[in-house]
């Protein structure tokens, strides 16, 4: 059997190597090359022998070898994968990493040093193309950090300053609903009450969707409550408003409830309207509220055409509708906002649909302190 450890063989391999190798004396003099080396540079064994290792260098490669490699040689005896510019005859110029090993002698002076080089340009693209993908994704961050900041600090401007408008456009109204008025003057009247109670509504909505998006979350003043006369009370009025829909109550909450009372009427009321707003005309919406195992449990169900599986994932984001009434009107957030609440009291809200009805329930812990 043929031994490929032969100092023949190795030779060989050297030779004809896709790397690049070269050895020089102790003074940097160049004392072999092989085939590829000399291939890149376009030399020959002649133009390399006896030149200085820097001739193959760029200045700038050149001097980096004179003030740093060449030192680190003599006191560590090595370096490892540094980036250089060879220097090719005809002035061309080539991307390569390069190593160096100074083999010592036995009173630890290098008597021969060897550096082998790699092409480096595909391995100097993909780095310039990571480091522009970085950059280009840290900028795009910033700007999307910048616009999503300007964003809401505008909803949250905008909610302020569309306040003072509708105060006057409702105080105005309620002065006029107490005068004589003809039939079509009371209707125009009661238009406007209507579209001001809506926009009161809206406002309220973008002011807590900019409030949460911004980090400060909904705001909550807790105190114990009863909760059955306040879903009573949104249920008498969100009916008045719509007095063809049947809503047919089951409320069990005998037993008062730590909660923000007005976060809570808001997220009810937000429940029911959606009910009103999606289910079937045809069909009562049925509210029921009970307390087992000290968790609270309030449920809407209404019925209707089943929401997809798809749309069901997405129901308690921002700005989202059932794509089945993509005309209703408002801005989507009223799910979000209910979904938010819930959150804040430690809860969830959830939500099933099949072809008998849609339930949003909502459920949290209550804790009744032993000392009423």
């Amino acid at each position: 059997m043929k031994d490929f450890t032969s100092a023949h063989d190795l030779e060989d391999f050297l030779a004809s190597s896709i790397s690049g190798y070269i050895s020089t004396n102790p003074r940097g003099k160049i004392t072999s090359a092989n085939n590829k080396i000399k291939e890149w540079l376009n030399k020959s064994n002649e133009a390399l022998i006896g030149e200085h290792i820097t001739s193959i260098l760029t200045v700038g490669s050149r001097i980096f070898y004179e003030t740093h490699l060449s030192p680190m040689l003599t006191l560590k005896g090595s370096f490892e994968e540094v980036a250089v510019e060879l220097m090719q005859d005809g002035g061309g110029k080539m991307q390569a990493l390069m190593n160096g090993y100074a083999k010592q002698d036995e009173n630890g002076l290098p008597y021969v040093i060897w550096l082998t080089f790699y092409r480096a340009k595909e391995r100097i693209v993909y780095e310039d193309n990571l480091r522009n993908a970085i950059l280009s994704t840290e900028n795009t961050l910033k700007t999307e950090r910048e616009m999503a900041i300007l964003r809401e600090q505008f909803i949250a401007v905008l909610g302020h300053d569309l306040r003072n408008p509708l105060g006057a456009i409702k105080t105005g109204a309620a002065l006029l609903g107490r005068s004589v008025l003809s039939d079509r003057d009371k209707s125009i009247v009661g238009t406007i009450a209507k579209s001001t109670q809506r926009m009161e509504e809206l406002i309220a909505n973008v002011m807590d969707f900019a409030r949460v998006r911004m980090g400060s979350g909904i705001a909550l003043s807790k105190e114990k409550v009863s909760l059955d006369p306040i879903m009573e009370h949104i249920v008498n009025e969100l009916t008045i408003s719509f007095p063809d829909r049947g809503v047919i109550t089951d409320f069990n909450v005998n037993e008062p409830v730590n909660c923000d009372p007005n976060r809570m009427a808001q997220m009810l009321s937000n429940l029911l309207a959606n009910a009103i707003t999606h289910g079937a005309a045809n069909q009562p919406i049925l509210i029921s509220s009970k307390i087992n195992k000290e968790i609270l449990e309030v449920r809407f169900s209404n019925g209707g055409s089943p929401i997809s599986n798809e749309t069901l994932s997405t129901l308690f984001e921002p700005f989202t509708r059932e794509a089945k009434t993509p005309s209703q009107q408002g801005l989507g957030l009223g799910l979000y906002i209910a979904s938010q609440i819930a959150k804040a009291h430690g809860g969830e809200l959830t939500a099933t649909s099949d072809l008998e009805q849609t339930s949003f329930t909502f459920r949290m812990p209550v804790m009744f302190p032993s000392n009423g």
